[in-house]
């Protein structure tokens, strides 16, 4: 059973994008797992002129994708959380000295893309290259 409305209907994107928040991923994060383009999420949400409409294979592959991420969501709240790690601190590359943690609480696996640009370029980094 499909988790989003039909591709077509006018309720598809803001379910997409309510779908996407409440399992907290980014936009980037489901392109990835979908095997689509950050731009093509994103144009998929838009709630103006810039909005598309996936094709059938790409809205097929969106509901699987999503189902199995509800399924485990809502499985691992069920779940004892898992054990809690001490914080992980950032390094760039030229940083002579040890770094300090990226903020009180916030493990680097938590850290957005955005706290970890600016924890590398106030440790002096002059350049920050993300790949994916």
């Amino acid at each position: 059973m499909p988790v989003l409305p039909d591709f077509e209907s006018a309720e598809f994107a803001p379910a997409l994008k309510a779908i996407r928040k409440q399992l907290q991923l980014s936009r980037t994060a489901l392109a990835a797992q979908v095997g689509l383009s950050t731009a093509a999420i994103q144009r998929y949400e838009a709630q103006d002129g810039s909005n598309i409409k996936p094709s059938r294979e790409a809205y097929e592959r969106l509901n699987k994708v999503l189902a199995t991420l509800l399924a485990d969501s809502a499985s691992a709240a069920v779940s004892p959380p898992p054990p809690v790690t001490p914080p992980v601190a950032v390094v760039a590359a030229t940083a002579a000295e040890p770094a300090a943690p990226l903020a009180a609480g916030i493990l680097l696996a938590d850290a957005t893309l955005e706290q970890l640009i600016a924890r590398a370029k106030a440790m002096g980094a002059k350049k920050v290259t993300v790949e994916f």
